[in-house]
């Protein structure tokens, strides 16, 4: 689709996957029950939200739930936050359609929390207060460093966003037939609510809540998988290999008839890696990305402002991993079960990305589409889903509008100096503004497959937020200069090395190719007899020529280009050493008597945490 604004432009990290026009999974009796489950969850996070909203008192209630949440809460809320459509809807998805490859990308989410336990956690509680600009700004200076990361800050978020509201809003479509934009504006509604009026404890009660059902509903799945094999595990795989459908599917469809693979290798090879990160290039830098990004995800980092210590903060961490982790090994078995028990051909036939995998494998597993209880385990695991994408949606929202009211309005334009009540209200102004632009670039964003959208929002992460936040916390030298050199430079890098990849649309690639299959379908209807296959052959024909004839001889993509500047779909690789680079030679080439001055207190309050109840920007 066209895109007129940068914002979903740059939202669109790459899919050549996209949604498709789906259609109604539900009828009738079932479409009531699907009603009912989706009213039972949404009147429930409701009532949480409108019992914290009794508990808000200030903007620190509002932004981090008053500081003294349990690390136990505050690791299943960080699991809820980070357990996204991208992973249970889109790499489940994936694993269905490309097997072994769709499990990459949670490799890359779980092992991302490592470097936040390590370097990140306990440094931000002790120097932070609401946001990472706070972090930075404590030895740098104030006004310039709120304002570039916190920039950076809201284009991460809706990046990170924009994947999110759209996989709500195809779930929303499948279950119930309500048009695509309407549900987007559903999902800003509701995610609007827990925000504005809820704050933090909203947000978190609500993805503890999230993450409780998306788990439990995930090891449902795979116990009902794995029992027809007496839960033998080396069974289900050997069936996964030696299913026809699945092997077809290699063949024909992901090698496109061009391999010599016997079919029996051809089953093998979908536990394989190389079907779908066939460059071994692109899959360093998407792991670059991911394990990096996560280090400096807003959102994320947010949540270490919300605990009493550093102790805390490294609790809350590793309970996070233990929840992630246990989610990530129960959404590679229900990739595969969708592979096996509903195949990729009905996966792809029902959505062209594959995100719709996870809940129609619980119809299957529960009876199938013409029984009650097949239809109950749909309705609820797109009722869990919905749930899961709005609240990461609420928490990446208050995040953004954390930097949006409090770095730039309290921090930049107020110099720091706002009363309890204008704090509190920028953040509900800042909240309704982000809920409306999210809004827009879901809409804009209609056709993604949403695993892939999240790249883009871990690239601009790693390659801006990370080098300034990693310089700042652990280099004496760092300064101002280097930090919003790095953060500006590495978010305009990120994006302009998408707006040039492959991820973009060129119609002369897609003119070239049309052409080819119009020549190859001509061949074919010579030899092909009357009857359907041949009408079929026509239909397809003129589909290519329709193709050709639209697209016009100068035809570019939307920044002018015929073809890709550089074949990486993922630039972290590109982008992240050049964002260290621009911290460190601007640094060296500037001096700060603010920044160096300031290093022996932030050593001392990073590693004890000494001062911490009281930290405030300076």
């Amino acid at each position: 689709m066209k895109l007129r604004t940068l914002l979903p432009l740059a939202a669109l990290l790459a899919a050549p996957a996209a949604f498709a026009d789906t259609p109604t999974l539900v009828h009738g009796a079932s479409k009531a029950m699907t009603f009912a489950v989706f009213t039972a969850l949404f009147v429930l996070t409701l009532a949480i939200t409108f019992l914290a909203a009794r508990k808000n008192a200030s903007a620190k209630d509002f932004y981090t739930a008053g500081g003294g949440m349990h690390p136990g809460l505050n690791g299943l809320a960080i699991a809820g936050d980070y357990l996204s459509a991208a992973a249970f809807l889109g790499v489940s998805g994936l694993i269905a359609l490309y097997g072994l490859d769709g499990v990459s990308y949670l490799v890359g989410f779980f092992v991302s929390f490592i470097p936040v336990l390590i370097l990140i956690a306990e440094p931000c509680r002790n120097l932070g207060r609401y946001t990472i600009g706070d972090v930075l700004a404590f030895r740098n200076r104030f006004r310039p460093t709120k304002i570039a990361v916190a920039l950076s800050s809201i284009l991460v978020a809706l990046f990170y966003m924009v994947p999110q509201i759209v996989g709500g809003a195809v779930i929303v479509r499948a279950m119930i037939g309500i048009p695509y934009e309407i549900s987007v504006i559903a999902v800003g509604v509701l995610m609007l609510a827990y925000v504005m009026f809820g704050g933090m404890r909203a947000t978190t009660s609500v993805q503890v809540l999230k993450a409780t059902l998306l788990i439990g509903f995930c090891l449902v799945l795979v116990v009902l998988s794995w029992a027809p094999y007496g839960f033998n595990v080396d069974a289900f795989f050997h069936s996964v290999i030696s299913n026809d459908a699945i092997r077809e599917h290699v063949l024909n469809t992901l090698l496109k008839g061009t391999s010599s693979l016997s079919v029996a290798d051809a089953g093998r090879q979908f536990i394989e890696p190389g079907l779908y990160l066939k460059s071994p290039l692109e899959q360093l830098s998407l792991g670059l990305a991911l394990v990096l990004g996560t280090a400096a995800m807003p959102h994320i980092l947010m949540r270490f402002f919300t605990v009493r210590d550093a102790k805390s903060a490294r609790s809350s961490a590793l309970i996070a991993m233990l929840a992630i982790g246990a989610c990530h090994l129960l959404i590679v078995v229900i990739g595969f079960s969708a592979a096996l028990n509903v195949g990729p051909k009905a996966i792809i036939a029902l959505d062209k990305g594959g995100n719709l995998a996870a809940p129609v494998l619980a119809q299957y597993l529960g009876g199938g589409a013409n029984s009650l209880l097949g239809n109950f385990m749909l309705a609820f695991v797109a009722a869990v889903s919905f749930a899961t994408i709005v609240a990461v949606v609420a928490g990446l929202t208050l995040a953004a509008a954390s930097s949006l009211a409090h770095d730039v309005y309290v921090g930049a334009l107020k110099n720091g100096h706002a009363t309890e009540k204008e704090q509190v209200t920028a953040a509900r102004v800042a909240t309704l503004l982000m809920a409306v632009i999210s809004v827009v670039a879901g809409i804009a964003a209609k056709g993604q497959n949403v695993a892939h959208l999240v790249g883009l929002g871990y690239a601009v992460a790693a390659s801006a937020n990370l080098p300034a936040l990693a310089g700042t916390l652990y280099w004496r030298r760092c300064n101002t200069a280097g930090v919003v050199a790095g953060v500006v430079g590495g978010t305009i890098l990120s994006i302009g090395l998408v707006l040039v990849s492959p991820n973009m649309t060129y119609p002369l690639i897609e003119k070239e190719a049309a052409v080819a299959t119009a020549k190859k379908l001509g061949t074919q209807l010579l030899q092909a007899a009357p009857g359907q296959a041949r009408d079929e052959l026509e239909q397809k024909l003129a589909q290519a020529r329709a193709t050709i004839t639209r697209i016009p001889d100068n035809a570019t993509s939307i920044v002018g280009l015929k073809k890709p500047l550089i074949q990486l779909r993922n630039p972290g690789i590109i982008s992240i050493p050049v964002g260290f680079l621009l911290v460190m030679i601007f640094s060296l080439l500037t001096r700060s008597q603010l920044s160096e001055s300031r290093w022996k207190e932030l050593a001392v309050r990073r590693e004890t945490g000494l001062g911490a109840a009281q930290a405030s920007a300076h």
